[in-house]
């Protein structure tokens, strides 16, 4: 859930991701194949995209590759012990669970490092619980196929057909459940009252949505963007459709069933499991947080032990059922793990609510999920039976690291990806040439100031000499930028590696790219020439620069001619446009200041976002309004400064001053932090 950034695995998510974009030209409907089952198939072709930032990950290589080991419960552990305990102490991390199953039976569970460092209370796999963040989804979509099993819901109807709001149309298309299951309703990014600091702050789910309501930004079925509102709008539908509290329908419907009797949605958790909460540790060395509050729950307020995650598990690798109980029918279940929308050719796809990756290694489906506190994997791999959940407590790079490397260690050891990767293609160099340039994630917000985001956290995308690309966002382990070369049109294989990387190209223009290092609920699309950080980000530090130094030689200059004993030769109006002046620099560089302020409270909790930070947005606003008086003034100023007797060095200044306000007045404006609401 945390917020994620142009091109790492924000996409599982719970926290709000820095992004936003105009529409891409008219795109052409995803790749959906309908899996053949009495659940309505998808109507019509939908589309979607991909891409943040990779996330340093510990290297460890899979062993054993002749002969494959067999899974089993022994090498299993071995493998493990190996290493989550030295990826703890290396990382600072406070704990972890892991937790494998195979053919119905769970054959891992184990808990590594501490749920309480104080008190020295180990991490238990069967009785502490975690945070899995956005793994919580997966059970909302449970609880939406079982709605639609019993005909109670349409995947294809008007969302507002639920409602007791109303979900505007985009341009008079409306808005489906599966397009919210595959993340291409085009909502932008929402976070303000996603995490909240207090139980104050907590909101009935309805009156959250009400409250929070993002733009939609992209047309339906056109976009993938991932979104926590969109699911948060789902269970508010299955709410409203079983006529009964969110949490409450989860407990009966799902946890019951598959006796999950150590699990739950409710915040703060019931007197009986609070006692065996994990204590979450985002910075290593650091007190621990309290119990994280989220607003949106059916997106990820789920707790839960090691132990009933393997329940759940098993009941999605039997096609729904459990011992003698079933969640969900076995068409039910198929039609989930199998209706594939794929946003780009060649690259992986998303199904009703899970994850899905096809394009390599055995095919398998899941789900990321991440909290302020607690990183998270759930990895299930339906031909074999086997299933993976791994959550780790501690800082987020390092959780990160530890459970992708654990979760892609244990697959690449027990089924091994072989045979000679393709030859580069002739195209290699035109293609190349073609997707250049700067890029963005769809995950993003554009009508409010979350749009900064967009202009620190895009990506380029270089041609190297070799005729390989490069994206910026992309890395190895040790940080070099990854390499790709071209085995199909628009297709790049990892130099080195096994991921792959692709371009959405229509009437030979990119539409987008992404990679299967991420989900298939976000991609990058390019940057509007416009309002391109190519141009916007230097223009920021010049203005900020000349602001600074105009208000560093003010001072200066007033000594000089103090002690030279010459006197300014202006009027009296031309000395209040340069007092005035003065004073507009001045709050500019307030202004710079205080958005880096806000920008560093949220990036160092998303909880800064439930409210708290609302007196200094509205500061920064009136800030910004001032910023255009500041402009007209120094214009002003310069205007007076070109009339006879002309002082060059006067008139200088004078200007630059003057382009540099504009220049504020222009960002102020470009990166919507001038709107007026505190909903973001």
């Amino acid at each position: 859930m945390r917020p994620s950034s142009p091109l790492a695995d924000g996409a599982g998510e719970l926290t709000p991701a820095p992004p936003p974009v105009a529409a891409p030209p008219e795109a052409q409907p995803i790749d959906v194949r309908p899996l053949p089952s009495p659940i309505a198939p998808v109507p019509a072709p939908l589309p979607v995209e991909a891409a943040p930032e990779p996330v340093a990950e510990i290297l460890v290589e899979a062993a054993g590759r002749a002969p494959t080991p067999v899974v089993s419960a022994p090498d299993l552990e071995a493998y493990a012990d190996g290493l989550v305990p030295a990826a703890l102490t290396r990382g600072g991390l406070a704990g972890a669970v892991a937790v494998v199953v195979k053919d119905g039976q769970m054959v891992l569970a184990k808990g590594y490092g501490y749920a309480d460092r104080e008190q020295r209370k180990p991490m238990d796999a069967n009785r502490t619980l975690v945070r899995p963040g956005s793994i919580s989804k997966l059970f909302t979509w449970t609880a939406v196929m079982q709605l639609v099993e019993r005909g109670k819901l349409d995947l294809d109807a008007d969302i507002n057909t639920y409602l007791d709001f109303r979900i505007p149309d985009y341009h008079g298309q409306s808005l489906t459940m599966r397009h919210l299951m595959t993340h291409s309703g085009g909502f932008e990014e929402s976070g303000k009252y996603l995490f909240v600091e207090n139980r104050a702050r907590l909101m009935p789910l309805g009156a959250y949505l009400k409250t929070v309501q993002p733009r939609r930004i992209y047309a339906p079925g056109r976009v993938p963007a991932y979104s926590n509102y969109g699911v948060a709008l789902a269970g508010y539908v299955v709410e409203r459709v079983a006529r009964v509290p969110f949490n409450d329908y989860v407990e009966a419907n799902i946890f019951a069933p598959l006796g999950m009797r150590h699990s739950s949605f409710r915040q703060p958790l019931p007197k009986g499991l609070a006692a065996d909460m994990a204590l979450g540790y985002p910075l290593a060395g650091a007190p621990p947080i309290g119990f994280e509050l989220i607003n949106a729950a059916p997106a990820g307020s789920l707790s839960a032990t090691g132990a009933d995650m393997a329940r759940f598990m098993i009941a999605q690798l039997d096609l729904g059922r459990y011992g003698g109980n079933a969640i969900v029918q076995p068409y039910t279940a198929q039609a989930m793990q199998n209706t594939l929308v794929r946003p780009i050719a060649g690259l992986d796809a998303m199904t009703l609510g899970f994850f899905r990756r096809d394009t390599r290694g055995p095919v398998s489906i899941g789900h990321g999920g991440a909290t302020e506190a607690f990183q998270s994997s759930l990895v299930l791999l339906p031909e074999h039976k086997l299933g993976v959940f791994v959550s780790v407590d501690g800082p987020a790079r390092a959780g990160r690291a530890l459970h992708r490397d654990l979760v892609n260690g244990l697959l690449r050891r027990y089924y091994p990806e072989r045979g000679a990767p393709p030859p580069t293609v002739v195209t290699a160099y035109l293609h190349g040439r073609q997707v250049e340039g700067r890029y963005e994630s769809s995950r993003q917000s554009s009508s409010n100031f979350l749009a900064i985001a967009r202009l620190f956290g895009s990506a380029t995308i270089e041609l190297n000499e070799d005729e390989t690309i490069s994206v910026s966002t992309f890395r190895t382990p040790d940080g070099r930028l990854k390499r790709w070369r071209e085995i199909a049109p628009y297709l790049w294989r990892e130099v080195d590696g096994e991921s792959r990387l692709a371009a959405k190209v229509i009437d030979n223009q990119v539409i987008a790219v992404s990679s299967d290092d991420v989900p298939a609920a976000l991609w990058l699309q390019p940057v509007p020439t416009w309002r391109s950080p190519a141009w916007m980000v230097p223009l920021l530090y010049v203005a900020l620069a000349v602001h600074v130094l105009a208000l560093a030689l003010w001072p200066v200059a007033a000594l000089v001619r103090r002690q030279t004993q010459r006197r300014l030769r202006l009027d009296g109006r031309e000395r209040d446009l340069r007092l005035l002046s003065f004073f507009g620099l001045i709050g500019n560089v307030l202004l710079f200041a205080l958005w880096l302020w806000i920008l560093s409270r949220i990036e160092a909790s998303p909880r800064a976002l439930g409210g708290g930070l609302d007196p200094a947005i509205r500061m920064a606003q009136l800030l910004g309004l001032l910023s255009i008086a500041a402009a007209a003034v120094t214009v002003l100023n310069a205007r007076a400064a070109w009339k006879p007797p002309l002082q060059r060095l006067r008139r200088v200044c004078a200007t630059a001053i003057a382009a540099a306000c504009i220049a504020v007045v222009w960002l102020v404006f470009a990166l919507k932090t001038l709107q007026w609401s505190l909903v973001y």
